[in-house]
């Protein structure tokens, strides 16, 4: 089966204004993000943005081993389906451009499970700290969801549709043990000086590797 990540992005937050360029260690948000999700075993990686922002990303996105694709900025489940129809993947692996701390290893598994088992539409897993996992699902199914909501939060969101309608496709969950509560998302000034601060603590360099992420995160909690 074909697979792809849609790493999606946007430069105009509100909250934090192009959060995804913040300098981390020398390399921005999105290259970190970029740089552990490049681990996966994938047939195409590719930032998913707004036209405009492109022009920027691109050549963080080439240093990466990236491609870019741009389409609606407001409406985000319209810009994957019209990734999906260009890129033509089977499975999508859905992660956001604010989390530099994506944990690769944990997507794996994901994958790996909804790859051995063709019935499942929708599978993330729940109790990794937030910022740290990624949606996996069949864009089969996000094709069928994008024809049945016109619902402004769907569109917003991408995958709400899927999950908040279990009747209507089969959504999966992996368990993370022990669940962890802790937050490692970039969405505030606050958000920031904390990611930092884990950098500055583990990174060496390469990528952080989600055992030792947990490991600090538990005993500095």
């Amino acid at each position: 089966m074909k697979k792809a990540v849609f790493l999606q992005v946007r430069l105009d937050s509100s909250r934090l204004p192009q959060k995804a360029l913040k300098i981390i260690q020398g390399r921005t948000v999105i290259e970190h993000a970029m740089l552990s999700l490049r681990y996966l075993n994938l047939d195409d990686y590719v930032i998913v943005t707004a036209p405009g922002d492109d022009t920027v990303l691109q050549p963080l996105a080439e240093k990466c081993g990236f491609k870019v694709f741009t389409g609606d900025r407001s409406d985000v489940l319209n810009r994957y389906i019209e990734a999906g129809r260009f890129f033509k993947p089977d499975i999508i692996i859905r992660a956001t451009g604010d989390n530099p701390l994506v944990a690769w290893e944990k997507a794996s598994l994901v994958i790996s499970e909804i790859e051995n088992e063709n019935s499942i539409d929708y599978m993330a897993m729940k109790g990794l700290p937030l910022g740290c996992g990624v949606e996996v699902f069949k864009r089969e199914a996000l094709e069928r969801a994008y024809s049945l909501t016109d619902n402004p939060y769907d569109h917003e969101h991408v995958t709400p549709y899927l999950y908040r309608n279990p009747d209507q496709f089969n959504i999966q969950y992996m368990n993370h043990a022990p669940p962890m509560n802790h937050r490692v998302t970039l969405d505030t000034i606050e958000d920031y000086n904390r990611i930092s601060k884990i950098f500055s603590d583990l990174y060496h360099a390469t990528t952080i590797d989600f055992e030792s992420l947990k490991e600090y995160l538990l005993q500095n909690d």
